[in-house]
């Protein structure tokens, strides 16, 4: 079998220094796919640029049930904290692995946000999630029917590569794999590099397995942990070290 790496920028439109540093990543040919978050400060710049290009690379939906946003739909209230807003994200996470999300509040925000990148003239190609979350099994299960529904094609599997992972965080994730199953995504998911590794990204395409294999990045330069996951994408060499492990870049399109 060949190897294959998409190369997937999360969080797109979030501010503007991850949209400045994901375009000239595009640009650069350094990454092939980006997800765009609603609602943020930098959407509008981030749906503009994907509209623009359109089937060049594979734009997403990176749905964001975290951190403060406010809904796109109307009051997905098990979603919502008092004030209205979405939880912080290490509550939400307790409450969606204890199944208190409601599926019905999870489908009606995700078409929302889903049908905001659409009607932009934006089109989906895959869904992944702010924080990961469409790995527990209430919010995957809600995506499976969305996905089905509204026709989105493929969507990012959980975690299954690690540069360093405890054992319980193995398990943990290896159960979440089966509510997958029957739907399109790589095979492979590698998220969350070590940072203080300035040479990670060439330690991974020299341990890449066969297949397609995604690669979640967070660009920018506002911060040291931003910094680091895009500096090697920069890398002038980048595609000559692509070569020299026989590992091709493709977008989600290809899949």
């Amino acid at each position: 079998m060949s190897k294959s790496l998409s190369i997937n920028a999360d969080g797109f439109g979030y501010n503007d220094d991850v949209t400045d540093a994901t375009i000239d990543l595009f640009e650069r040919g350094a990454i092939s796919s980006a997800t765009i978050m609603v609602g943020m400060p930098a959407s509008r710049r981030a749906i503009a640029y994907a509209r623009s290009q359109g089937r060049r690379f594979s734009f997403g939906l990176h749905f964001n049930i975290v951190d403060g946003m406010r809904p796109r739909s109307a009051k997905p209230a098990s979603l919502l904290d008092a004030s209205g807003r979405f939880r912080m994200s290490p509550a939400q996470r307790r409450r969606a692995g204890a199944f208190r999300l409601a599926r019905r509040d999870l489908e009606t925000e995700l078409e929302a946000q889903l049908a905001e990148l659409r009607s932009a003239g934006v089109e989906v190609s895959h869904i992944d999630s702010h924080g990961h979350l469409h790995k527990f099994p209430v919010v995957a299960m809600a995506v499976r029917r969305v996905m089905r529904r509204q026709g989105v094609p493929h969507v990012r599997l959980p975690q299954s590569l690690y540069a360093s992972a405890r054992a319980s965080q193995r398990l943990v994730n290896f159960f979440y794999r089966p509510f997958f199953v029957g739907l399109s995504h790589p095979a492979h998911t590698f998220v969350n590099p070590d940072v203080g590794d300035p040479a990670w990204l060439e330690r991974l395409l020299g341990t890449l397995p066969d297949g397609v294999t995604e690669l979640a990045v967070h660009p920018g330069m506002g911060a040291d942990w931003l910094r680091a996951e895009t500096m090697p994408l920069r890398d002038p060499a980048l595609h000559r070290k692509l070569d020299a492990q026989q590992v091709g870049l493709i977008s989600y399109w290809d899949l």
